[in-house]
C-alpha cells in the first residue's frame, strides 16, 4: 500500500511539474506576443539608405555644381542648423540642405523635402531650380503611398502616430556599418511624414551630432 501511495505521489509531482512548465511557456509566449503587438516587428535589416536628391549628394560638396552651379545663401533661422533652401521650377516643393556645425561649405549632412505651401516662412528665401520635382536616387518622392515606400525600402521601420498623421522612421544605428562608415558621421535615418497614407515631408541623412 505504501508503495502505491509513493508511486501516486510521484505521478502527481510529475503532473504538477508538467503543468508548471506549460504555464510558464504560455506566459512567456503571451509576453512576447504583447510586445510584438505594441512594437514594430523587425523582419529584416534596413540596408537601402539614400544619399542624393536629384544631383545633390550628402557630404559631397562638389555635387552642388551639377545641382545648382550659382552661389546660394545660407539661412540661419529656419531650422536647428543653417540650411540652403531650394524649390522646384513650379514652386510647389522645397528642398532644405542642412549644413551642420563643422561641415565645409556646400557640404550637407541632411536633406528635407516638403510642400512649399506647408511652410510659409520659406517662400521668400527659396532658390528656384530647374527640376520638376525632388526625388532621391531610389525614386522616393512626395505623394507616394506607404506601400510604394515599403516596396523600395522594406518593412524594418518604426511608427509614431500623432493625431491625423504618422511618422515612419528607418535607421542605421551603427556608425561602422559599411554603408555609412565612409562618411564618419553619426547614425543615419530616413523619416516619412504621412497624411492619408502619403508622405508630405521626407527627411533623411545623418543625425545632428
Amino acid at each position: 500500500m505504501e508503495k502505491v501511495e509513493r508511486k501516486y505521489q510521484m505521478l502527481m509531482n510529475s503532473l504538477l511539474l508538467l503543468f508548471f512548465l506549460f504555464f510558464s511557456c504560455h506566459q512567456s509566449e503571451k509576453k512576447i506576443q504583447g510586445k510584438i503587438e505594441n512594437e514594430t516587428v523587425i523582419t529584416e535589416n534596413f540596408s537601402k539608405p539614400d544619399f542624393k536628391v536629384n544631383q545633390l549628394q550628402l557630404r559631397e560638396e562638389s555635387s552642388i555644381n551639377n545641382f545648382y552651379p550659382q552661389n546660394v545663401r545660407l539661412l540661419n533661422n529656419l531650422r536647428y542648423s543653417p540650411v540652403i533652401a531650394f524649390t522646384d521650377k513650379e514652386k510647389k516643393e522645397y528642398l532644405l540642405a542642412y549644413q551642420y556645425e563643422g561641415d565645409v561649405k556646400n557640404s550637407f549632412s541632411c536633406f528635407e523635402v516638403g510642400y512649399l505651401k506647408d511652410d510659409s516662412k520659406l517662400e521668400k528665401d527659396v532658390t528656384e531650380t530647374k527640376y520638376d520635382n525632388f526625388k532621391t536616387e531610389s525614386g522616393l518622392k512626395l505623394g507616394m503611398t506607404l506601400e510604394e515606400i515599403t516596396n523600395i525600402k522594406g518593412s524594418n521601420y518604426k511608427v509614431e502616430k500623432k493625431s491625423n498623421e504618422q511618422i515612419i522612421r528607418y535607421t542605421i544605428k551603427n556608425a561602422d556599418d559599411p554603408k555609412i562608415k565612409q562618411y564618419e558621421m553619426p547614425p543615419y535615418f530616413m523619416e516619412f511624414y504621412l497624411k492619408d497614407n502619403k508622405p508630405y515631408k521626407i527627411i533623411f541623412g545623418f543625425e545632428y551630432p
